[in-house]
């Protein structure tokens, strides 16, 4: 067994090595071997439920009622214990995590409400087959564990149990069976990583990695070998010498279940050397390892890790909320397959499901430490229990201090090293705000911006569209305070969504050039009517107040209002939404519509009207949120990284519109039936992925190959 598992490592190592160096090869064309990389996921997850089922009931059903009771009394404390300081490290380790200002163009998932999580269905399996069709992991462990209860006091349960023995070894040879593919899996993930994913795109994976590893290090090497030394006379060298061999075992095959036999002669020889092996000792370490084995202790809920730095990556807090109902479900699905639990995670968090990818090629790294973590976890909590099983317990205040003390320290210079390194060594590859300044026009007419309305009044014409067309000119009425609808870049050129816009329309009307005109939204009909602009197109809201002084377009776009708060200020709204409700919250707005909007929004703080955003954000007007639309908003928070967008619990819409002269119907007609035709033709969704959600702003290059750059040496 040892041959083949050293094999089949070997064989996973070269298939880690062959895919980097096929995706380095061929490029973007080993993306074909993703349907192989996503059949391979789907195959290693054929046995982990009835294996899940299988085991627990058999692993609990085994046991006597009395010896049980002791057993899991003491054992549920230990490992509740450890659970506790796993996760109070877990919750540390975003602390490492580099403080990247960034912010991101709008996503459509920030409207998403969060889901509640319904704990009923989650945990208790009403339905048992359902549960197990639709990977629901709690509920199937909850079932699992009540079966092995009843099977305890059942009398003639031997045969049963050595059914259900046979079952388990059975679906765990399936396992082991499956796990020979391995490498032709990891090939086909490595290659199509390799071939497909671009620099900026892995950027962010080394953060976890390097995370992950020191977290691990830090468990294995420091807080579980020294808390074992706190309560008993077992000294630190020969805890790491006696378990080494076992722990090499799994790292070097990332086969954890091969070493429990292992594990549990470690054990015996550690009792051994302090004279402290006995009948009952040695059967306490058989029943405690194979328990221990089934339950999450350590390595395995490192994984959640991943959770966190997705959320890290997302630009997304969980809040406290949201690590409790982590911990909590993500302690249960744990039971199962990491490669369950975490798509189960990711969505339950509203996480990118496409993340999951990222996860399986950092698993090739992560698993074999993982699984040694887990062993060593087994290793400390089996000597741990069985000490205290047999009454050998032993305690020193002053030296449980000083291991304490070891154990504080070194935590707090790992998370500060691992910092310190990220700040210094890595640069944030994320750069939205070049992404945005980098954004332009392709001219179909002559572009003249005025910095002012024009000083005399034009005379009033029967048909505006056959003067437009006429004289060769379309005047449009903008607001550059409007990103990224309509503002200046740092060229000092004027674009955005609705300046690409009245681009289009100019040139469709025939015109030879379009005049851009500032306009002020607390009075738009006024350059309407007066002649002075034939149209304004630049987020225009409509509103009751502005029904009856000029003509809307039909609406081409429906926007979703938020607030923009300092961060500090989104994490406590994460955590008291109410807190927007209070008469101390303070809410600006810019005059005109949004400044209208406050009264029916029901938000009862203070309200302050703006002229100009950058008031708010230079902190010239003092205000706990800004009101604006959250596709507005994702464009300024790039400019201004420390703030970010809350979406209150109710959303409201703003329809926004193009604005026309008053009873100009001919005119009217036209510009709804040109949208009409961009919203059939695609041309406005094109504008809105390219505009609002920053997509393909630098238009991606093919992957460099070694095939197509140094072989078939194309550009």
């Amino acid at each position: 067994m040892k041959k083949n598992s050293n094999l089949l490592l070997i064989l996973i190592l070269l298939s880690v090595v062959l895919g980097i160096l096929a995706g380095l090869f061929f490029g973007e064309r080993c993306r074909h071997l993703a349907f192989i990389g996503s059949a391979f996921i789907a195959i290693m997850q054929i046995s982990v439920l009835p294996y899940i089922l299988v085991s627990l009931v058999q692993s609990i059903g085994s046991l006597e009622p009395r010896q049980a009771r002791s057993v899991a009394k003491r054992g549920i404390i230990m490992i509740v214990a450890l659970w506790g300081i796993v996760f109070f490290l877990l919750s540390l380790m975003p602390l490492c995590f580099p403080s990247w200002k960034s912010a991101t163009f709008f996503s459509p998932s920030l409207l998403n409400t969060r889901e509640t999580v319904d704990y009923i269905q989650l945990f208790i399996p009403a339905n048992p087959f359902n549960s197990l069709a639709n990977n629901v992991v709690p509920a199937v462990t909850i079932f699992s564990i009540l079966c092995g209860i009843v099977l305890m006091s059942v009398p003639k349960k031997q045969n049963l149990l050595d059914l259900l023995e046979v079952t388990s070894e059975i679906l765990a040879n399936l396992t082991l069976l499956l796990v020979r593919l391995s490498p032709i899996g990891i090939f086909a993930l490595i290659a199509n990583a390799a071939g497909t994913m671009y620099p900026e795109e892995i950027g962010r994976l080394e953060i976890y990695l390097v995370t992950y590893l020191a977290m691990g290090g830090l468990l294995f090497f420091l807080i579980m070998p020294l808390i074992l030394t706190m309560f008993t006379r077992f000294r630190y060298r020969e805890i790491m010498r006696i378990s080494r061999t076992a722990m090499l075992t799994v790292l070097l095959t990332g086969n954890l279940f091969i070493v429990l036999p292992l594990l549990v002669e470690n054990i015996k020889k550690l009792f051994q050397q302090h004279r402290l092996e006995s009948e009952e000792s040695d059967n306490m370490a058989k029943i405690i390892v194979p328990i221990t084995f089934i339950v999450p202790c350590a390595g395995q809920l490192i994984d959640l890790l991943f959770i966190l730095f997705a959320a890290w990556f997302r630009n997304m807090s969980l809040g406290l909320n949201g690590y409790i109902e982590l911990y909590g479900a993500g302690l249960l699905t744990l039971f199962g397959s990491a490669k369950v639990a975490i798509p189960f995670l990711l969505s339950m968090f509203k996480l990118p499901a496409d993340l999951f990818e990222l996860f399986v090629v950092a698993s090739v790294i992560t698993d074999n430490l993982k699984y040694a973590v887990e062993a060593f976890a087994i290793f400390v909590l089996s000597a741990f229990f069985t000490a205290w099983m047999i009454g050998k317990i032993h305690w020193n205040l002053r030296e449980a201090v000083n291991r304490l003390l070891i154990i504080v320290l070194g935590t707090c210079v790992t998370l500060w090293g691992v910092n310190m390194g990220f700040r210094y060594l890595l640069k944030n590859p994320s750069d939205e705000r070049h992404t945005l300044d980098s954004m332009k026009i392709q001219p179909l007419v002559e572009f003249k911006v005025f910095d002012k309305l024009p000083d005399k009044y034009l005379p009033e014409v029967n048909n505006r569209l056959q003067a437009i067309r006429k004289n060769g000119v379309l005047r449009v009425g903008y607001n550059s305070n409007v990103m990224p609808f309509a503002f200046f870049n740092s060229r000092r050129e004027l674009i955005g969504f609705d300046i690409e816009m009245a681009n289009m329309l100019a040139h469709e009307l025939g015109c030879r050039r379009v005049e851009f005109y500032p306009v002020s939204y607390d009075n738009l009909s006024a350059p309407l009517n007066n002649n002075q602009v034939d149209i304004i197109m630049s987020e225009v809201s409509i509103t009751e107040k502005r029904l009856g002084t000029m003509s809307f377009s039909r609406h081409y776009m429906e926007l979703s209002m938020a607030l923009v708060v300092p961060d500090y200020l989104k994490e406590k709204l994460m955590e008291d939404p109410e807190y927007i409700d209070s008469k101390e919250f303070t809410i600006a707005a810019m005059v005109g519509a949004d400044y209208d909007r406050l009264g029916h929004v029901g938000l009862k703080g203070k309200r302050i009207g703006l002229t100009r955003y950058e008031d708010f954000f230079r902190g010239k007007v003092k205000a706990d949120a800004l009101l604006m639309t959250a596709e507005k908003g994702s464009a300024w928070t790039i400019l201004y990284p420390d703030y970010g967008l809350f979406i209150p619990g109710k959303q409201y819409k703003d329809l926004i519109a193009y604005a026309l002269p008053l009873d100009d119907l001919l005119f009217l007609e036209y510009v709804n039936f040109w949208l009409t035709l961009k919203k059939i033709n695609g041309d406005i969704d094109r504008l809105y992925e390219y505009w609002i959600r920053g997509v393909n702003v630098t238009p991606r290059l093919p992957r460099w190959c070694i095939l197509d750059n140094v072989i078939l040496k194309k550009n």
